[in-house]
């Protein structure tokens, strides 16, 4: 059976044409005008499609950031009329994993559907089949997007819980930036593999004693990154 998708867009127009298209693809396809009947509803969906400017007293913002409190993994693609970067990267500061800007082709709408589909399918297989990972003093827990290192422990983001999932079930081996960004960002959020760069600073503020002489997360220039288990 294919994904449930819950779209919230209150132009009829393109609400309509979205979903119905959705529908000959295969989706099960619920439609609401507003942020608040969406949440009333009380039905699970595997992806929501939201449009940043909603009617009622909820933004498409305030909704995204509503149902990345409850569910971290949940896959949420942003629709805009708002081209400038700035409300781009709002909307995935808050929890987004895609943006797309009024008007879009909707066979791009549907990649972008089926990757972030795949993106969850693959994150919730769990590395070593469990859902705690440590290694030395270090673990990283996938269900409760939390990590630490000896007495300190800390929240992860999504992002960077599935980044550290891809290193470690390809410990020792190397890990491309172009790799990284299609399974965890998928194809075109980004325009630079500058932002791999950024989240492998973060994470080793997490789990390196001292980041700038990483044990664990190391880059390989020119290519990308490995993750050993044993300090090296």
């Amino acid at each position: 059976m294919k994904a449930l998708i819950c779209l919230v867009e209150d132009e009829p127009t393109i609400s309509k044409f979205v979903a119905d298209r959705l529908a000959r693809e295969g989706y099960q396809v619920s439609a609401f005008r507003s942020a608040e009947e969406a949440i009333a509803s009380e039905r699970i969906w595997d992806l929501y499609i939201l449009d940043v400017m909603l009617e009622g007293d909820l933004s498409g913002l305030q909704l995204c950031a509503h149902l990345r409190e409850h569910d971290p993994n949940l896959p949420i693609l942003m629709l805009s009329a708002l081209a400038e970067a700035n409300h781009r990267i709002e909307g995935l500061r808050i929890g987004a994993d895609d943006y797309l800007t009024k008007p879009f082709e909707m066979e791009e709408l549907l990649l972008r559907v089926s990757a972030m589909l795949r993106r969850r399918g693959w994150y919730s297989t769990l590395p070593d089949d469990t859902a705690v990972y440590r290694w030395n003093d270090k673990w990283v827990d996938f269900r409760k997007f939390e990590a630490g290192r000896g007495r300190k422990k800390f929240e992860l983001t999504q992002k960077e819980c599935m980044l550290m999932k891809l290193l470690i079930e390809k410990k020792g081996e190397v890990v491309t930036r172009s790799e990284i960004l299609d399974k965890v960002w998928g194809y075109n959020v980004f325009p630079s593999s500058r932002t791999v760069d950024n989240f492998i600073l973060r994470l080793r503020k997490y789990f390196e004693s001292d980041p700038s002489a990483p044990s664990n997360i190391h880059a390989v220039r020119g290519l990308g990154y490995k993750f050993t288990p044993e300090a090296t």
